[in-house]
């Protein structure tokens, strides 16, 4: 099954045009017969991150096992795991209806509230992978909502699904202190911090 998830992945972003992605290219590291995701364990004093799967009421840690190309993986003593490209939220593995990848805006994209487009890839309960693309603007959040110290980034977007609405609370250093971010129809929102 593992197999046939990272070929449907990689199969997935060559059609979707992101075969250079670096989640693309984890999964087609991953088909070239790497190490198992699920028997890496973090390194001692890695950087950490709480994860609240906000629909689940269900709050854990998780710690950075690695960074390649631009795509931090980080696991919970589980073996879930969340998969950033920066602050945003790329994948996801151990949730259920996982993210499988996505193709996301920057930090800067949003800071410019620049209307632009997200990707999501998901399965369904056949094992078939769907692509769910969102319109989106974004722009600043209401001040009374940000954390104190914080400027809060609202970024809105629709698709024949519904609507979705990811946040982020920004430093004044650019750092993304804690974000809300959409997972999947199965999982709802995820909040890292």
């Amino acid at each position: 099954m593992t197999v046939r998830l990272v070929t449907a992945l990689a199969v997935a972003a060559l059609l979707s045009g992101c075969a250079a992605s670096p989640l693309a290219q984890v999964a087609l590291n991953k088909m070239g017969g790497g190490a198992s995701s699920a028997a890496a364990q973090p390194a001692k004093g890695a950087s950490e991150k709480w994860v609240t799967l906000v629909n689940r009421g269900v709050k854990f840690k998780m710690a950075q096992l690695s960074e390649r190309d631009g795509v931090s993986v980080w696991a919970a003593k589980d073996g879930s795991q969340v998969f950033l490209s920066g602050p945003m939220l790329v994948g996801t593995r151990g949730f259920g209806r996982d993210l499988m990848s996505a193709d996301t805006p920057t930090l800067a994209v949003l800071a410019a509230a620049r209307a632009h487009h997200r990707s999501y890839y998901d399965m369904d309960g056949t094992d078939t992978m769907i692509r769910h693309v969102y319109d989106c603007i974004a722009g600043s959040g209401d001040a009374k909502d940000a954390l104190p110290g914080t400027t809060l980034l609202v970024e809105d977007c629709v698709s024949d699904l519904g609507t979705i609405r990811n946040r982020f609370w920004v430093s004044p250093t650019g750092s993304v202190v804690k974000s809300k971010q959409w997972v999947s129809q199965g999982v709802g929102y995820a909040a890292l911090e």
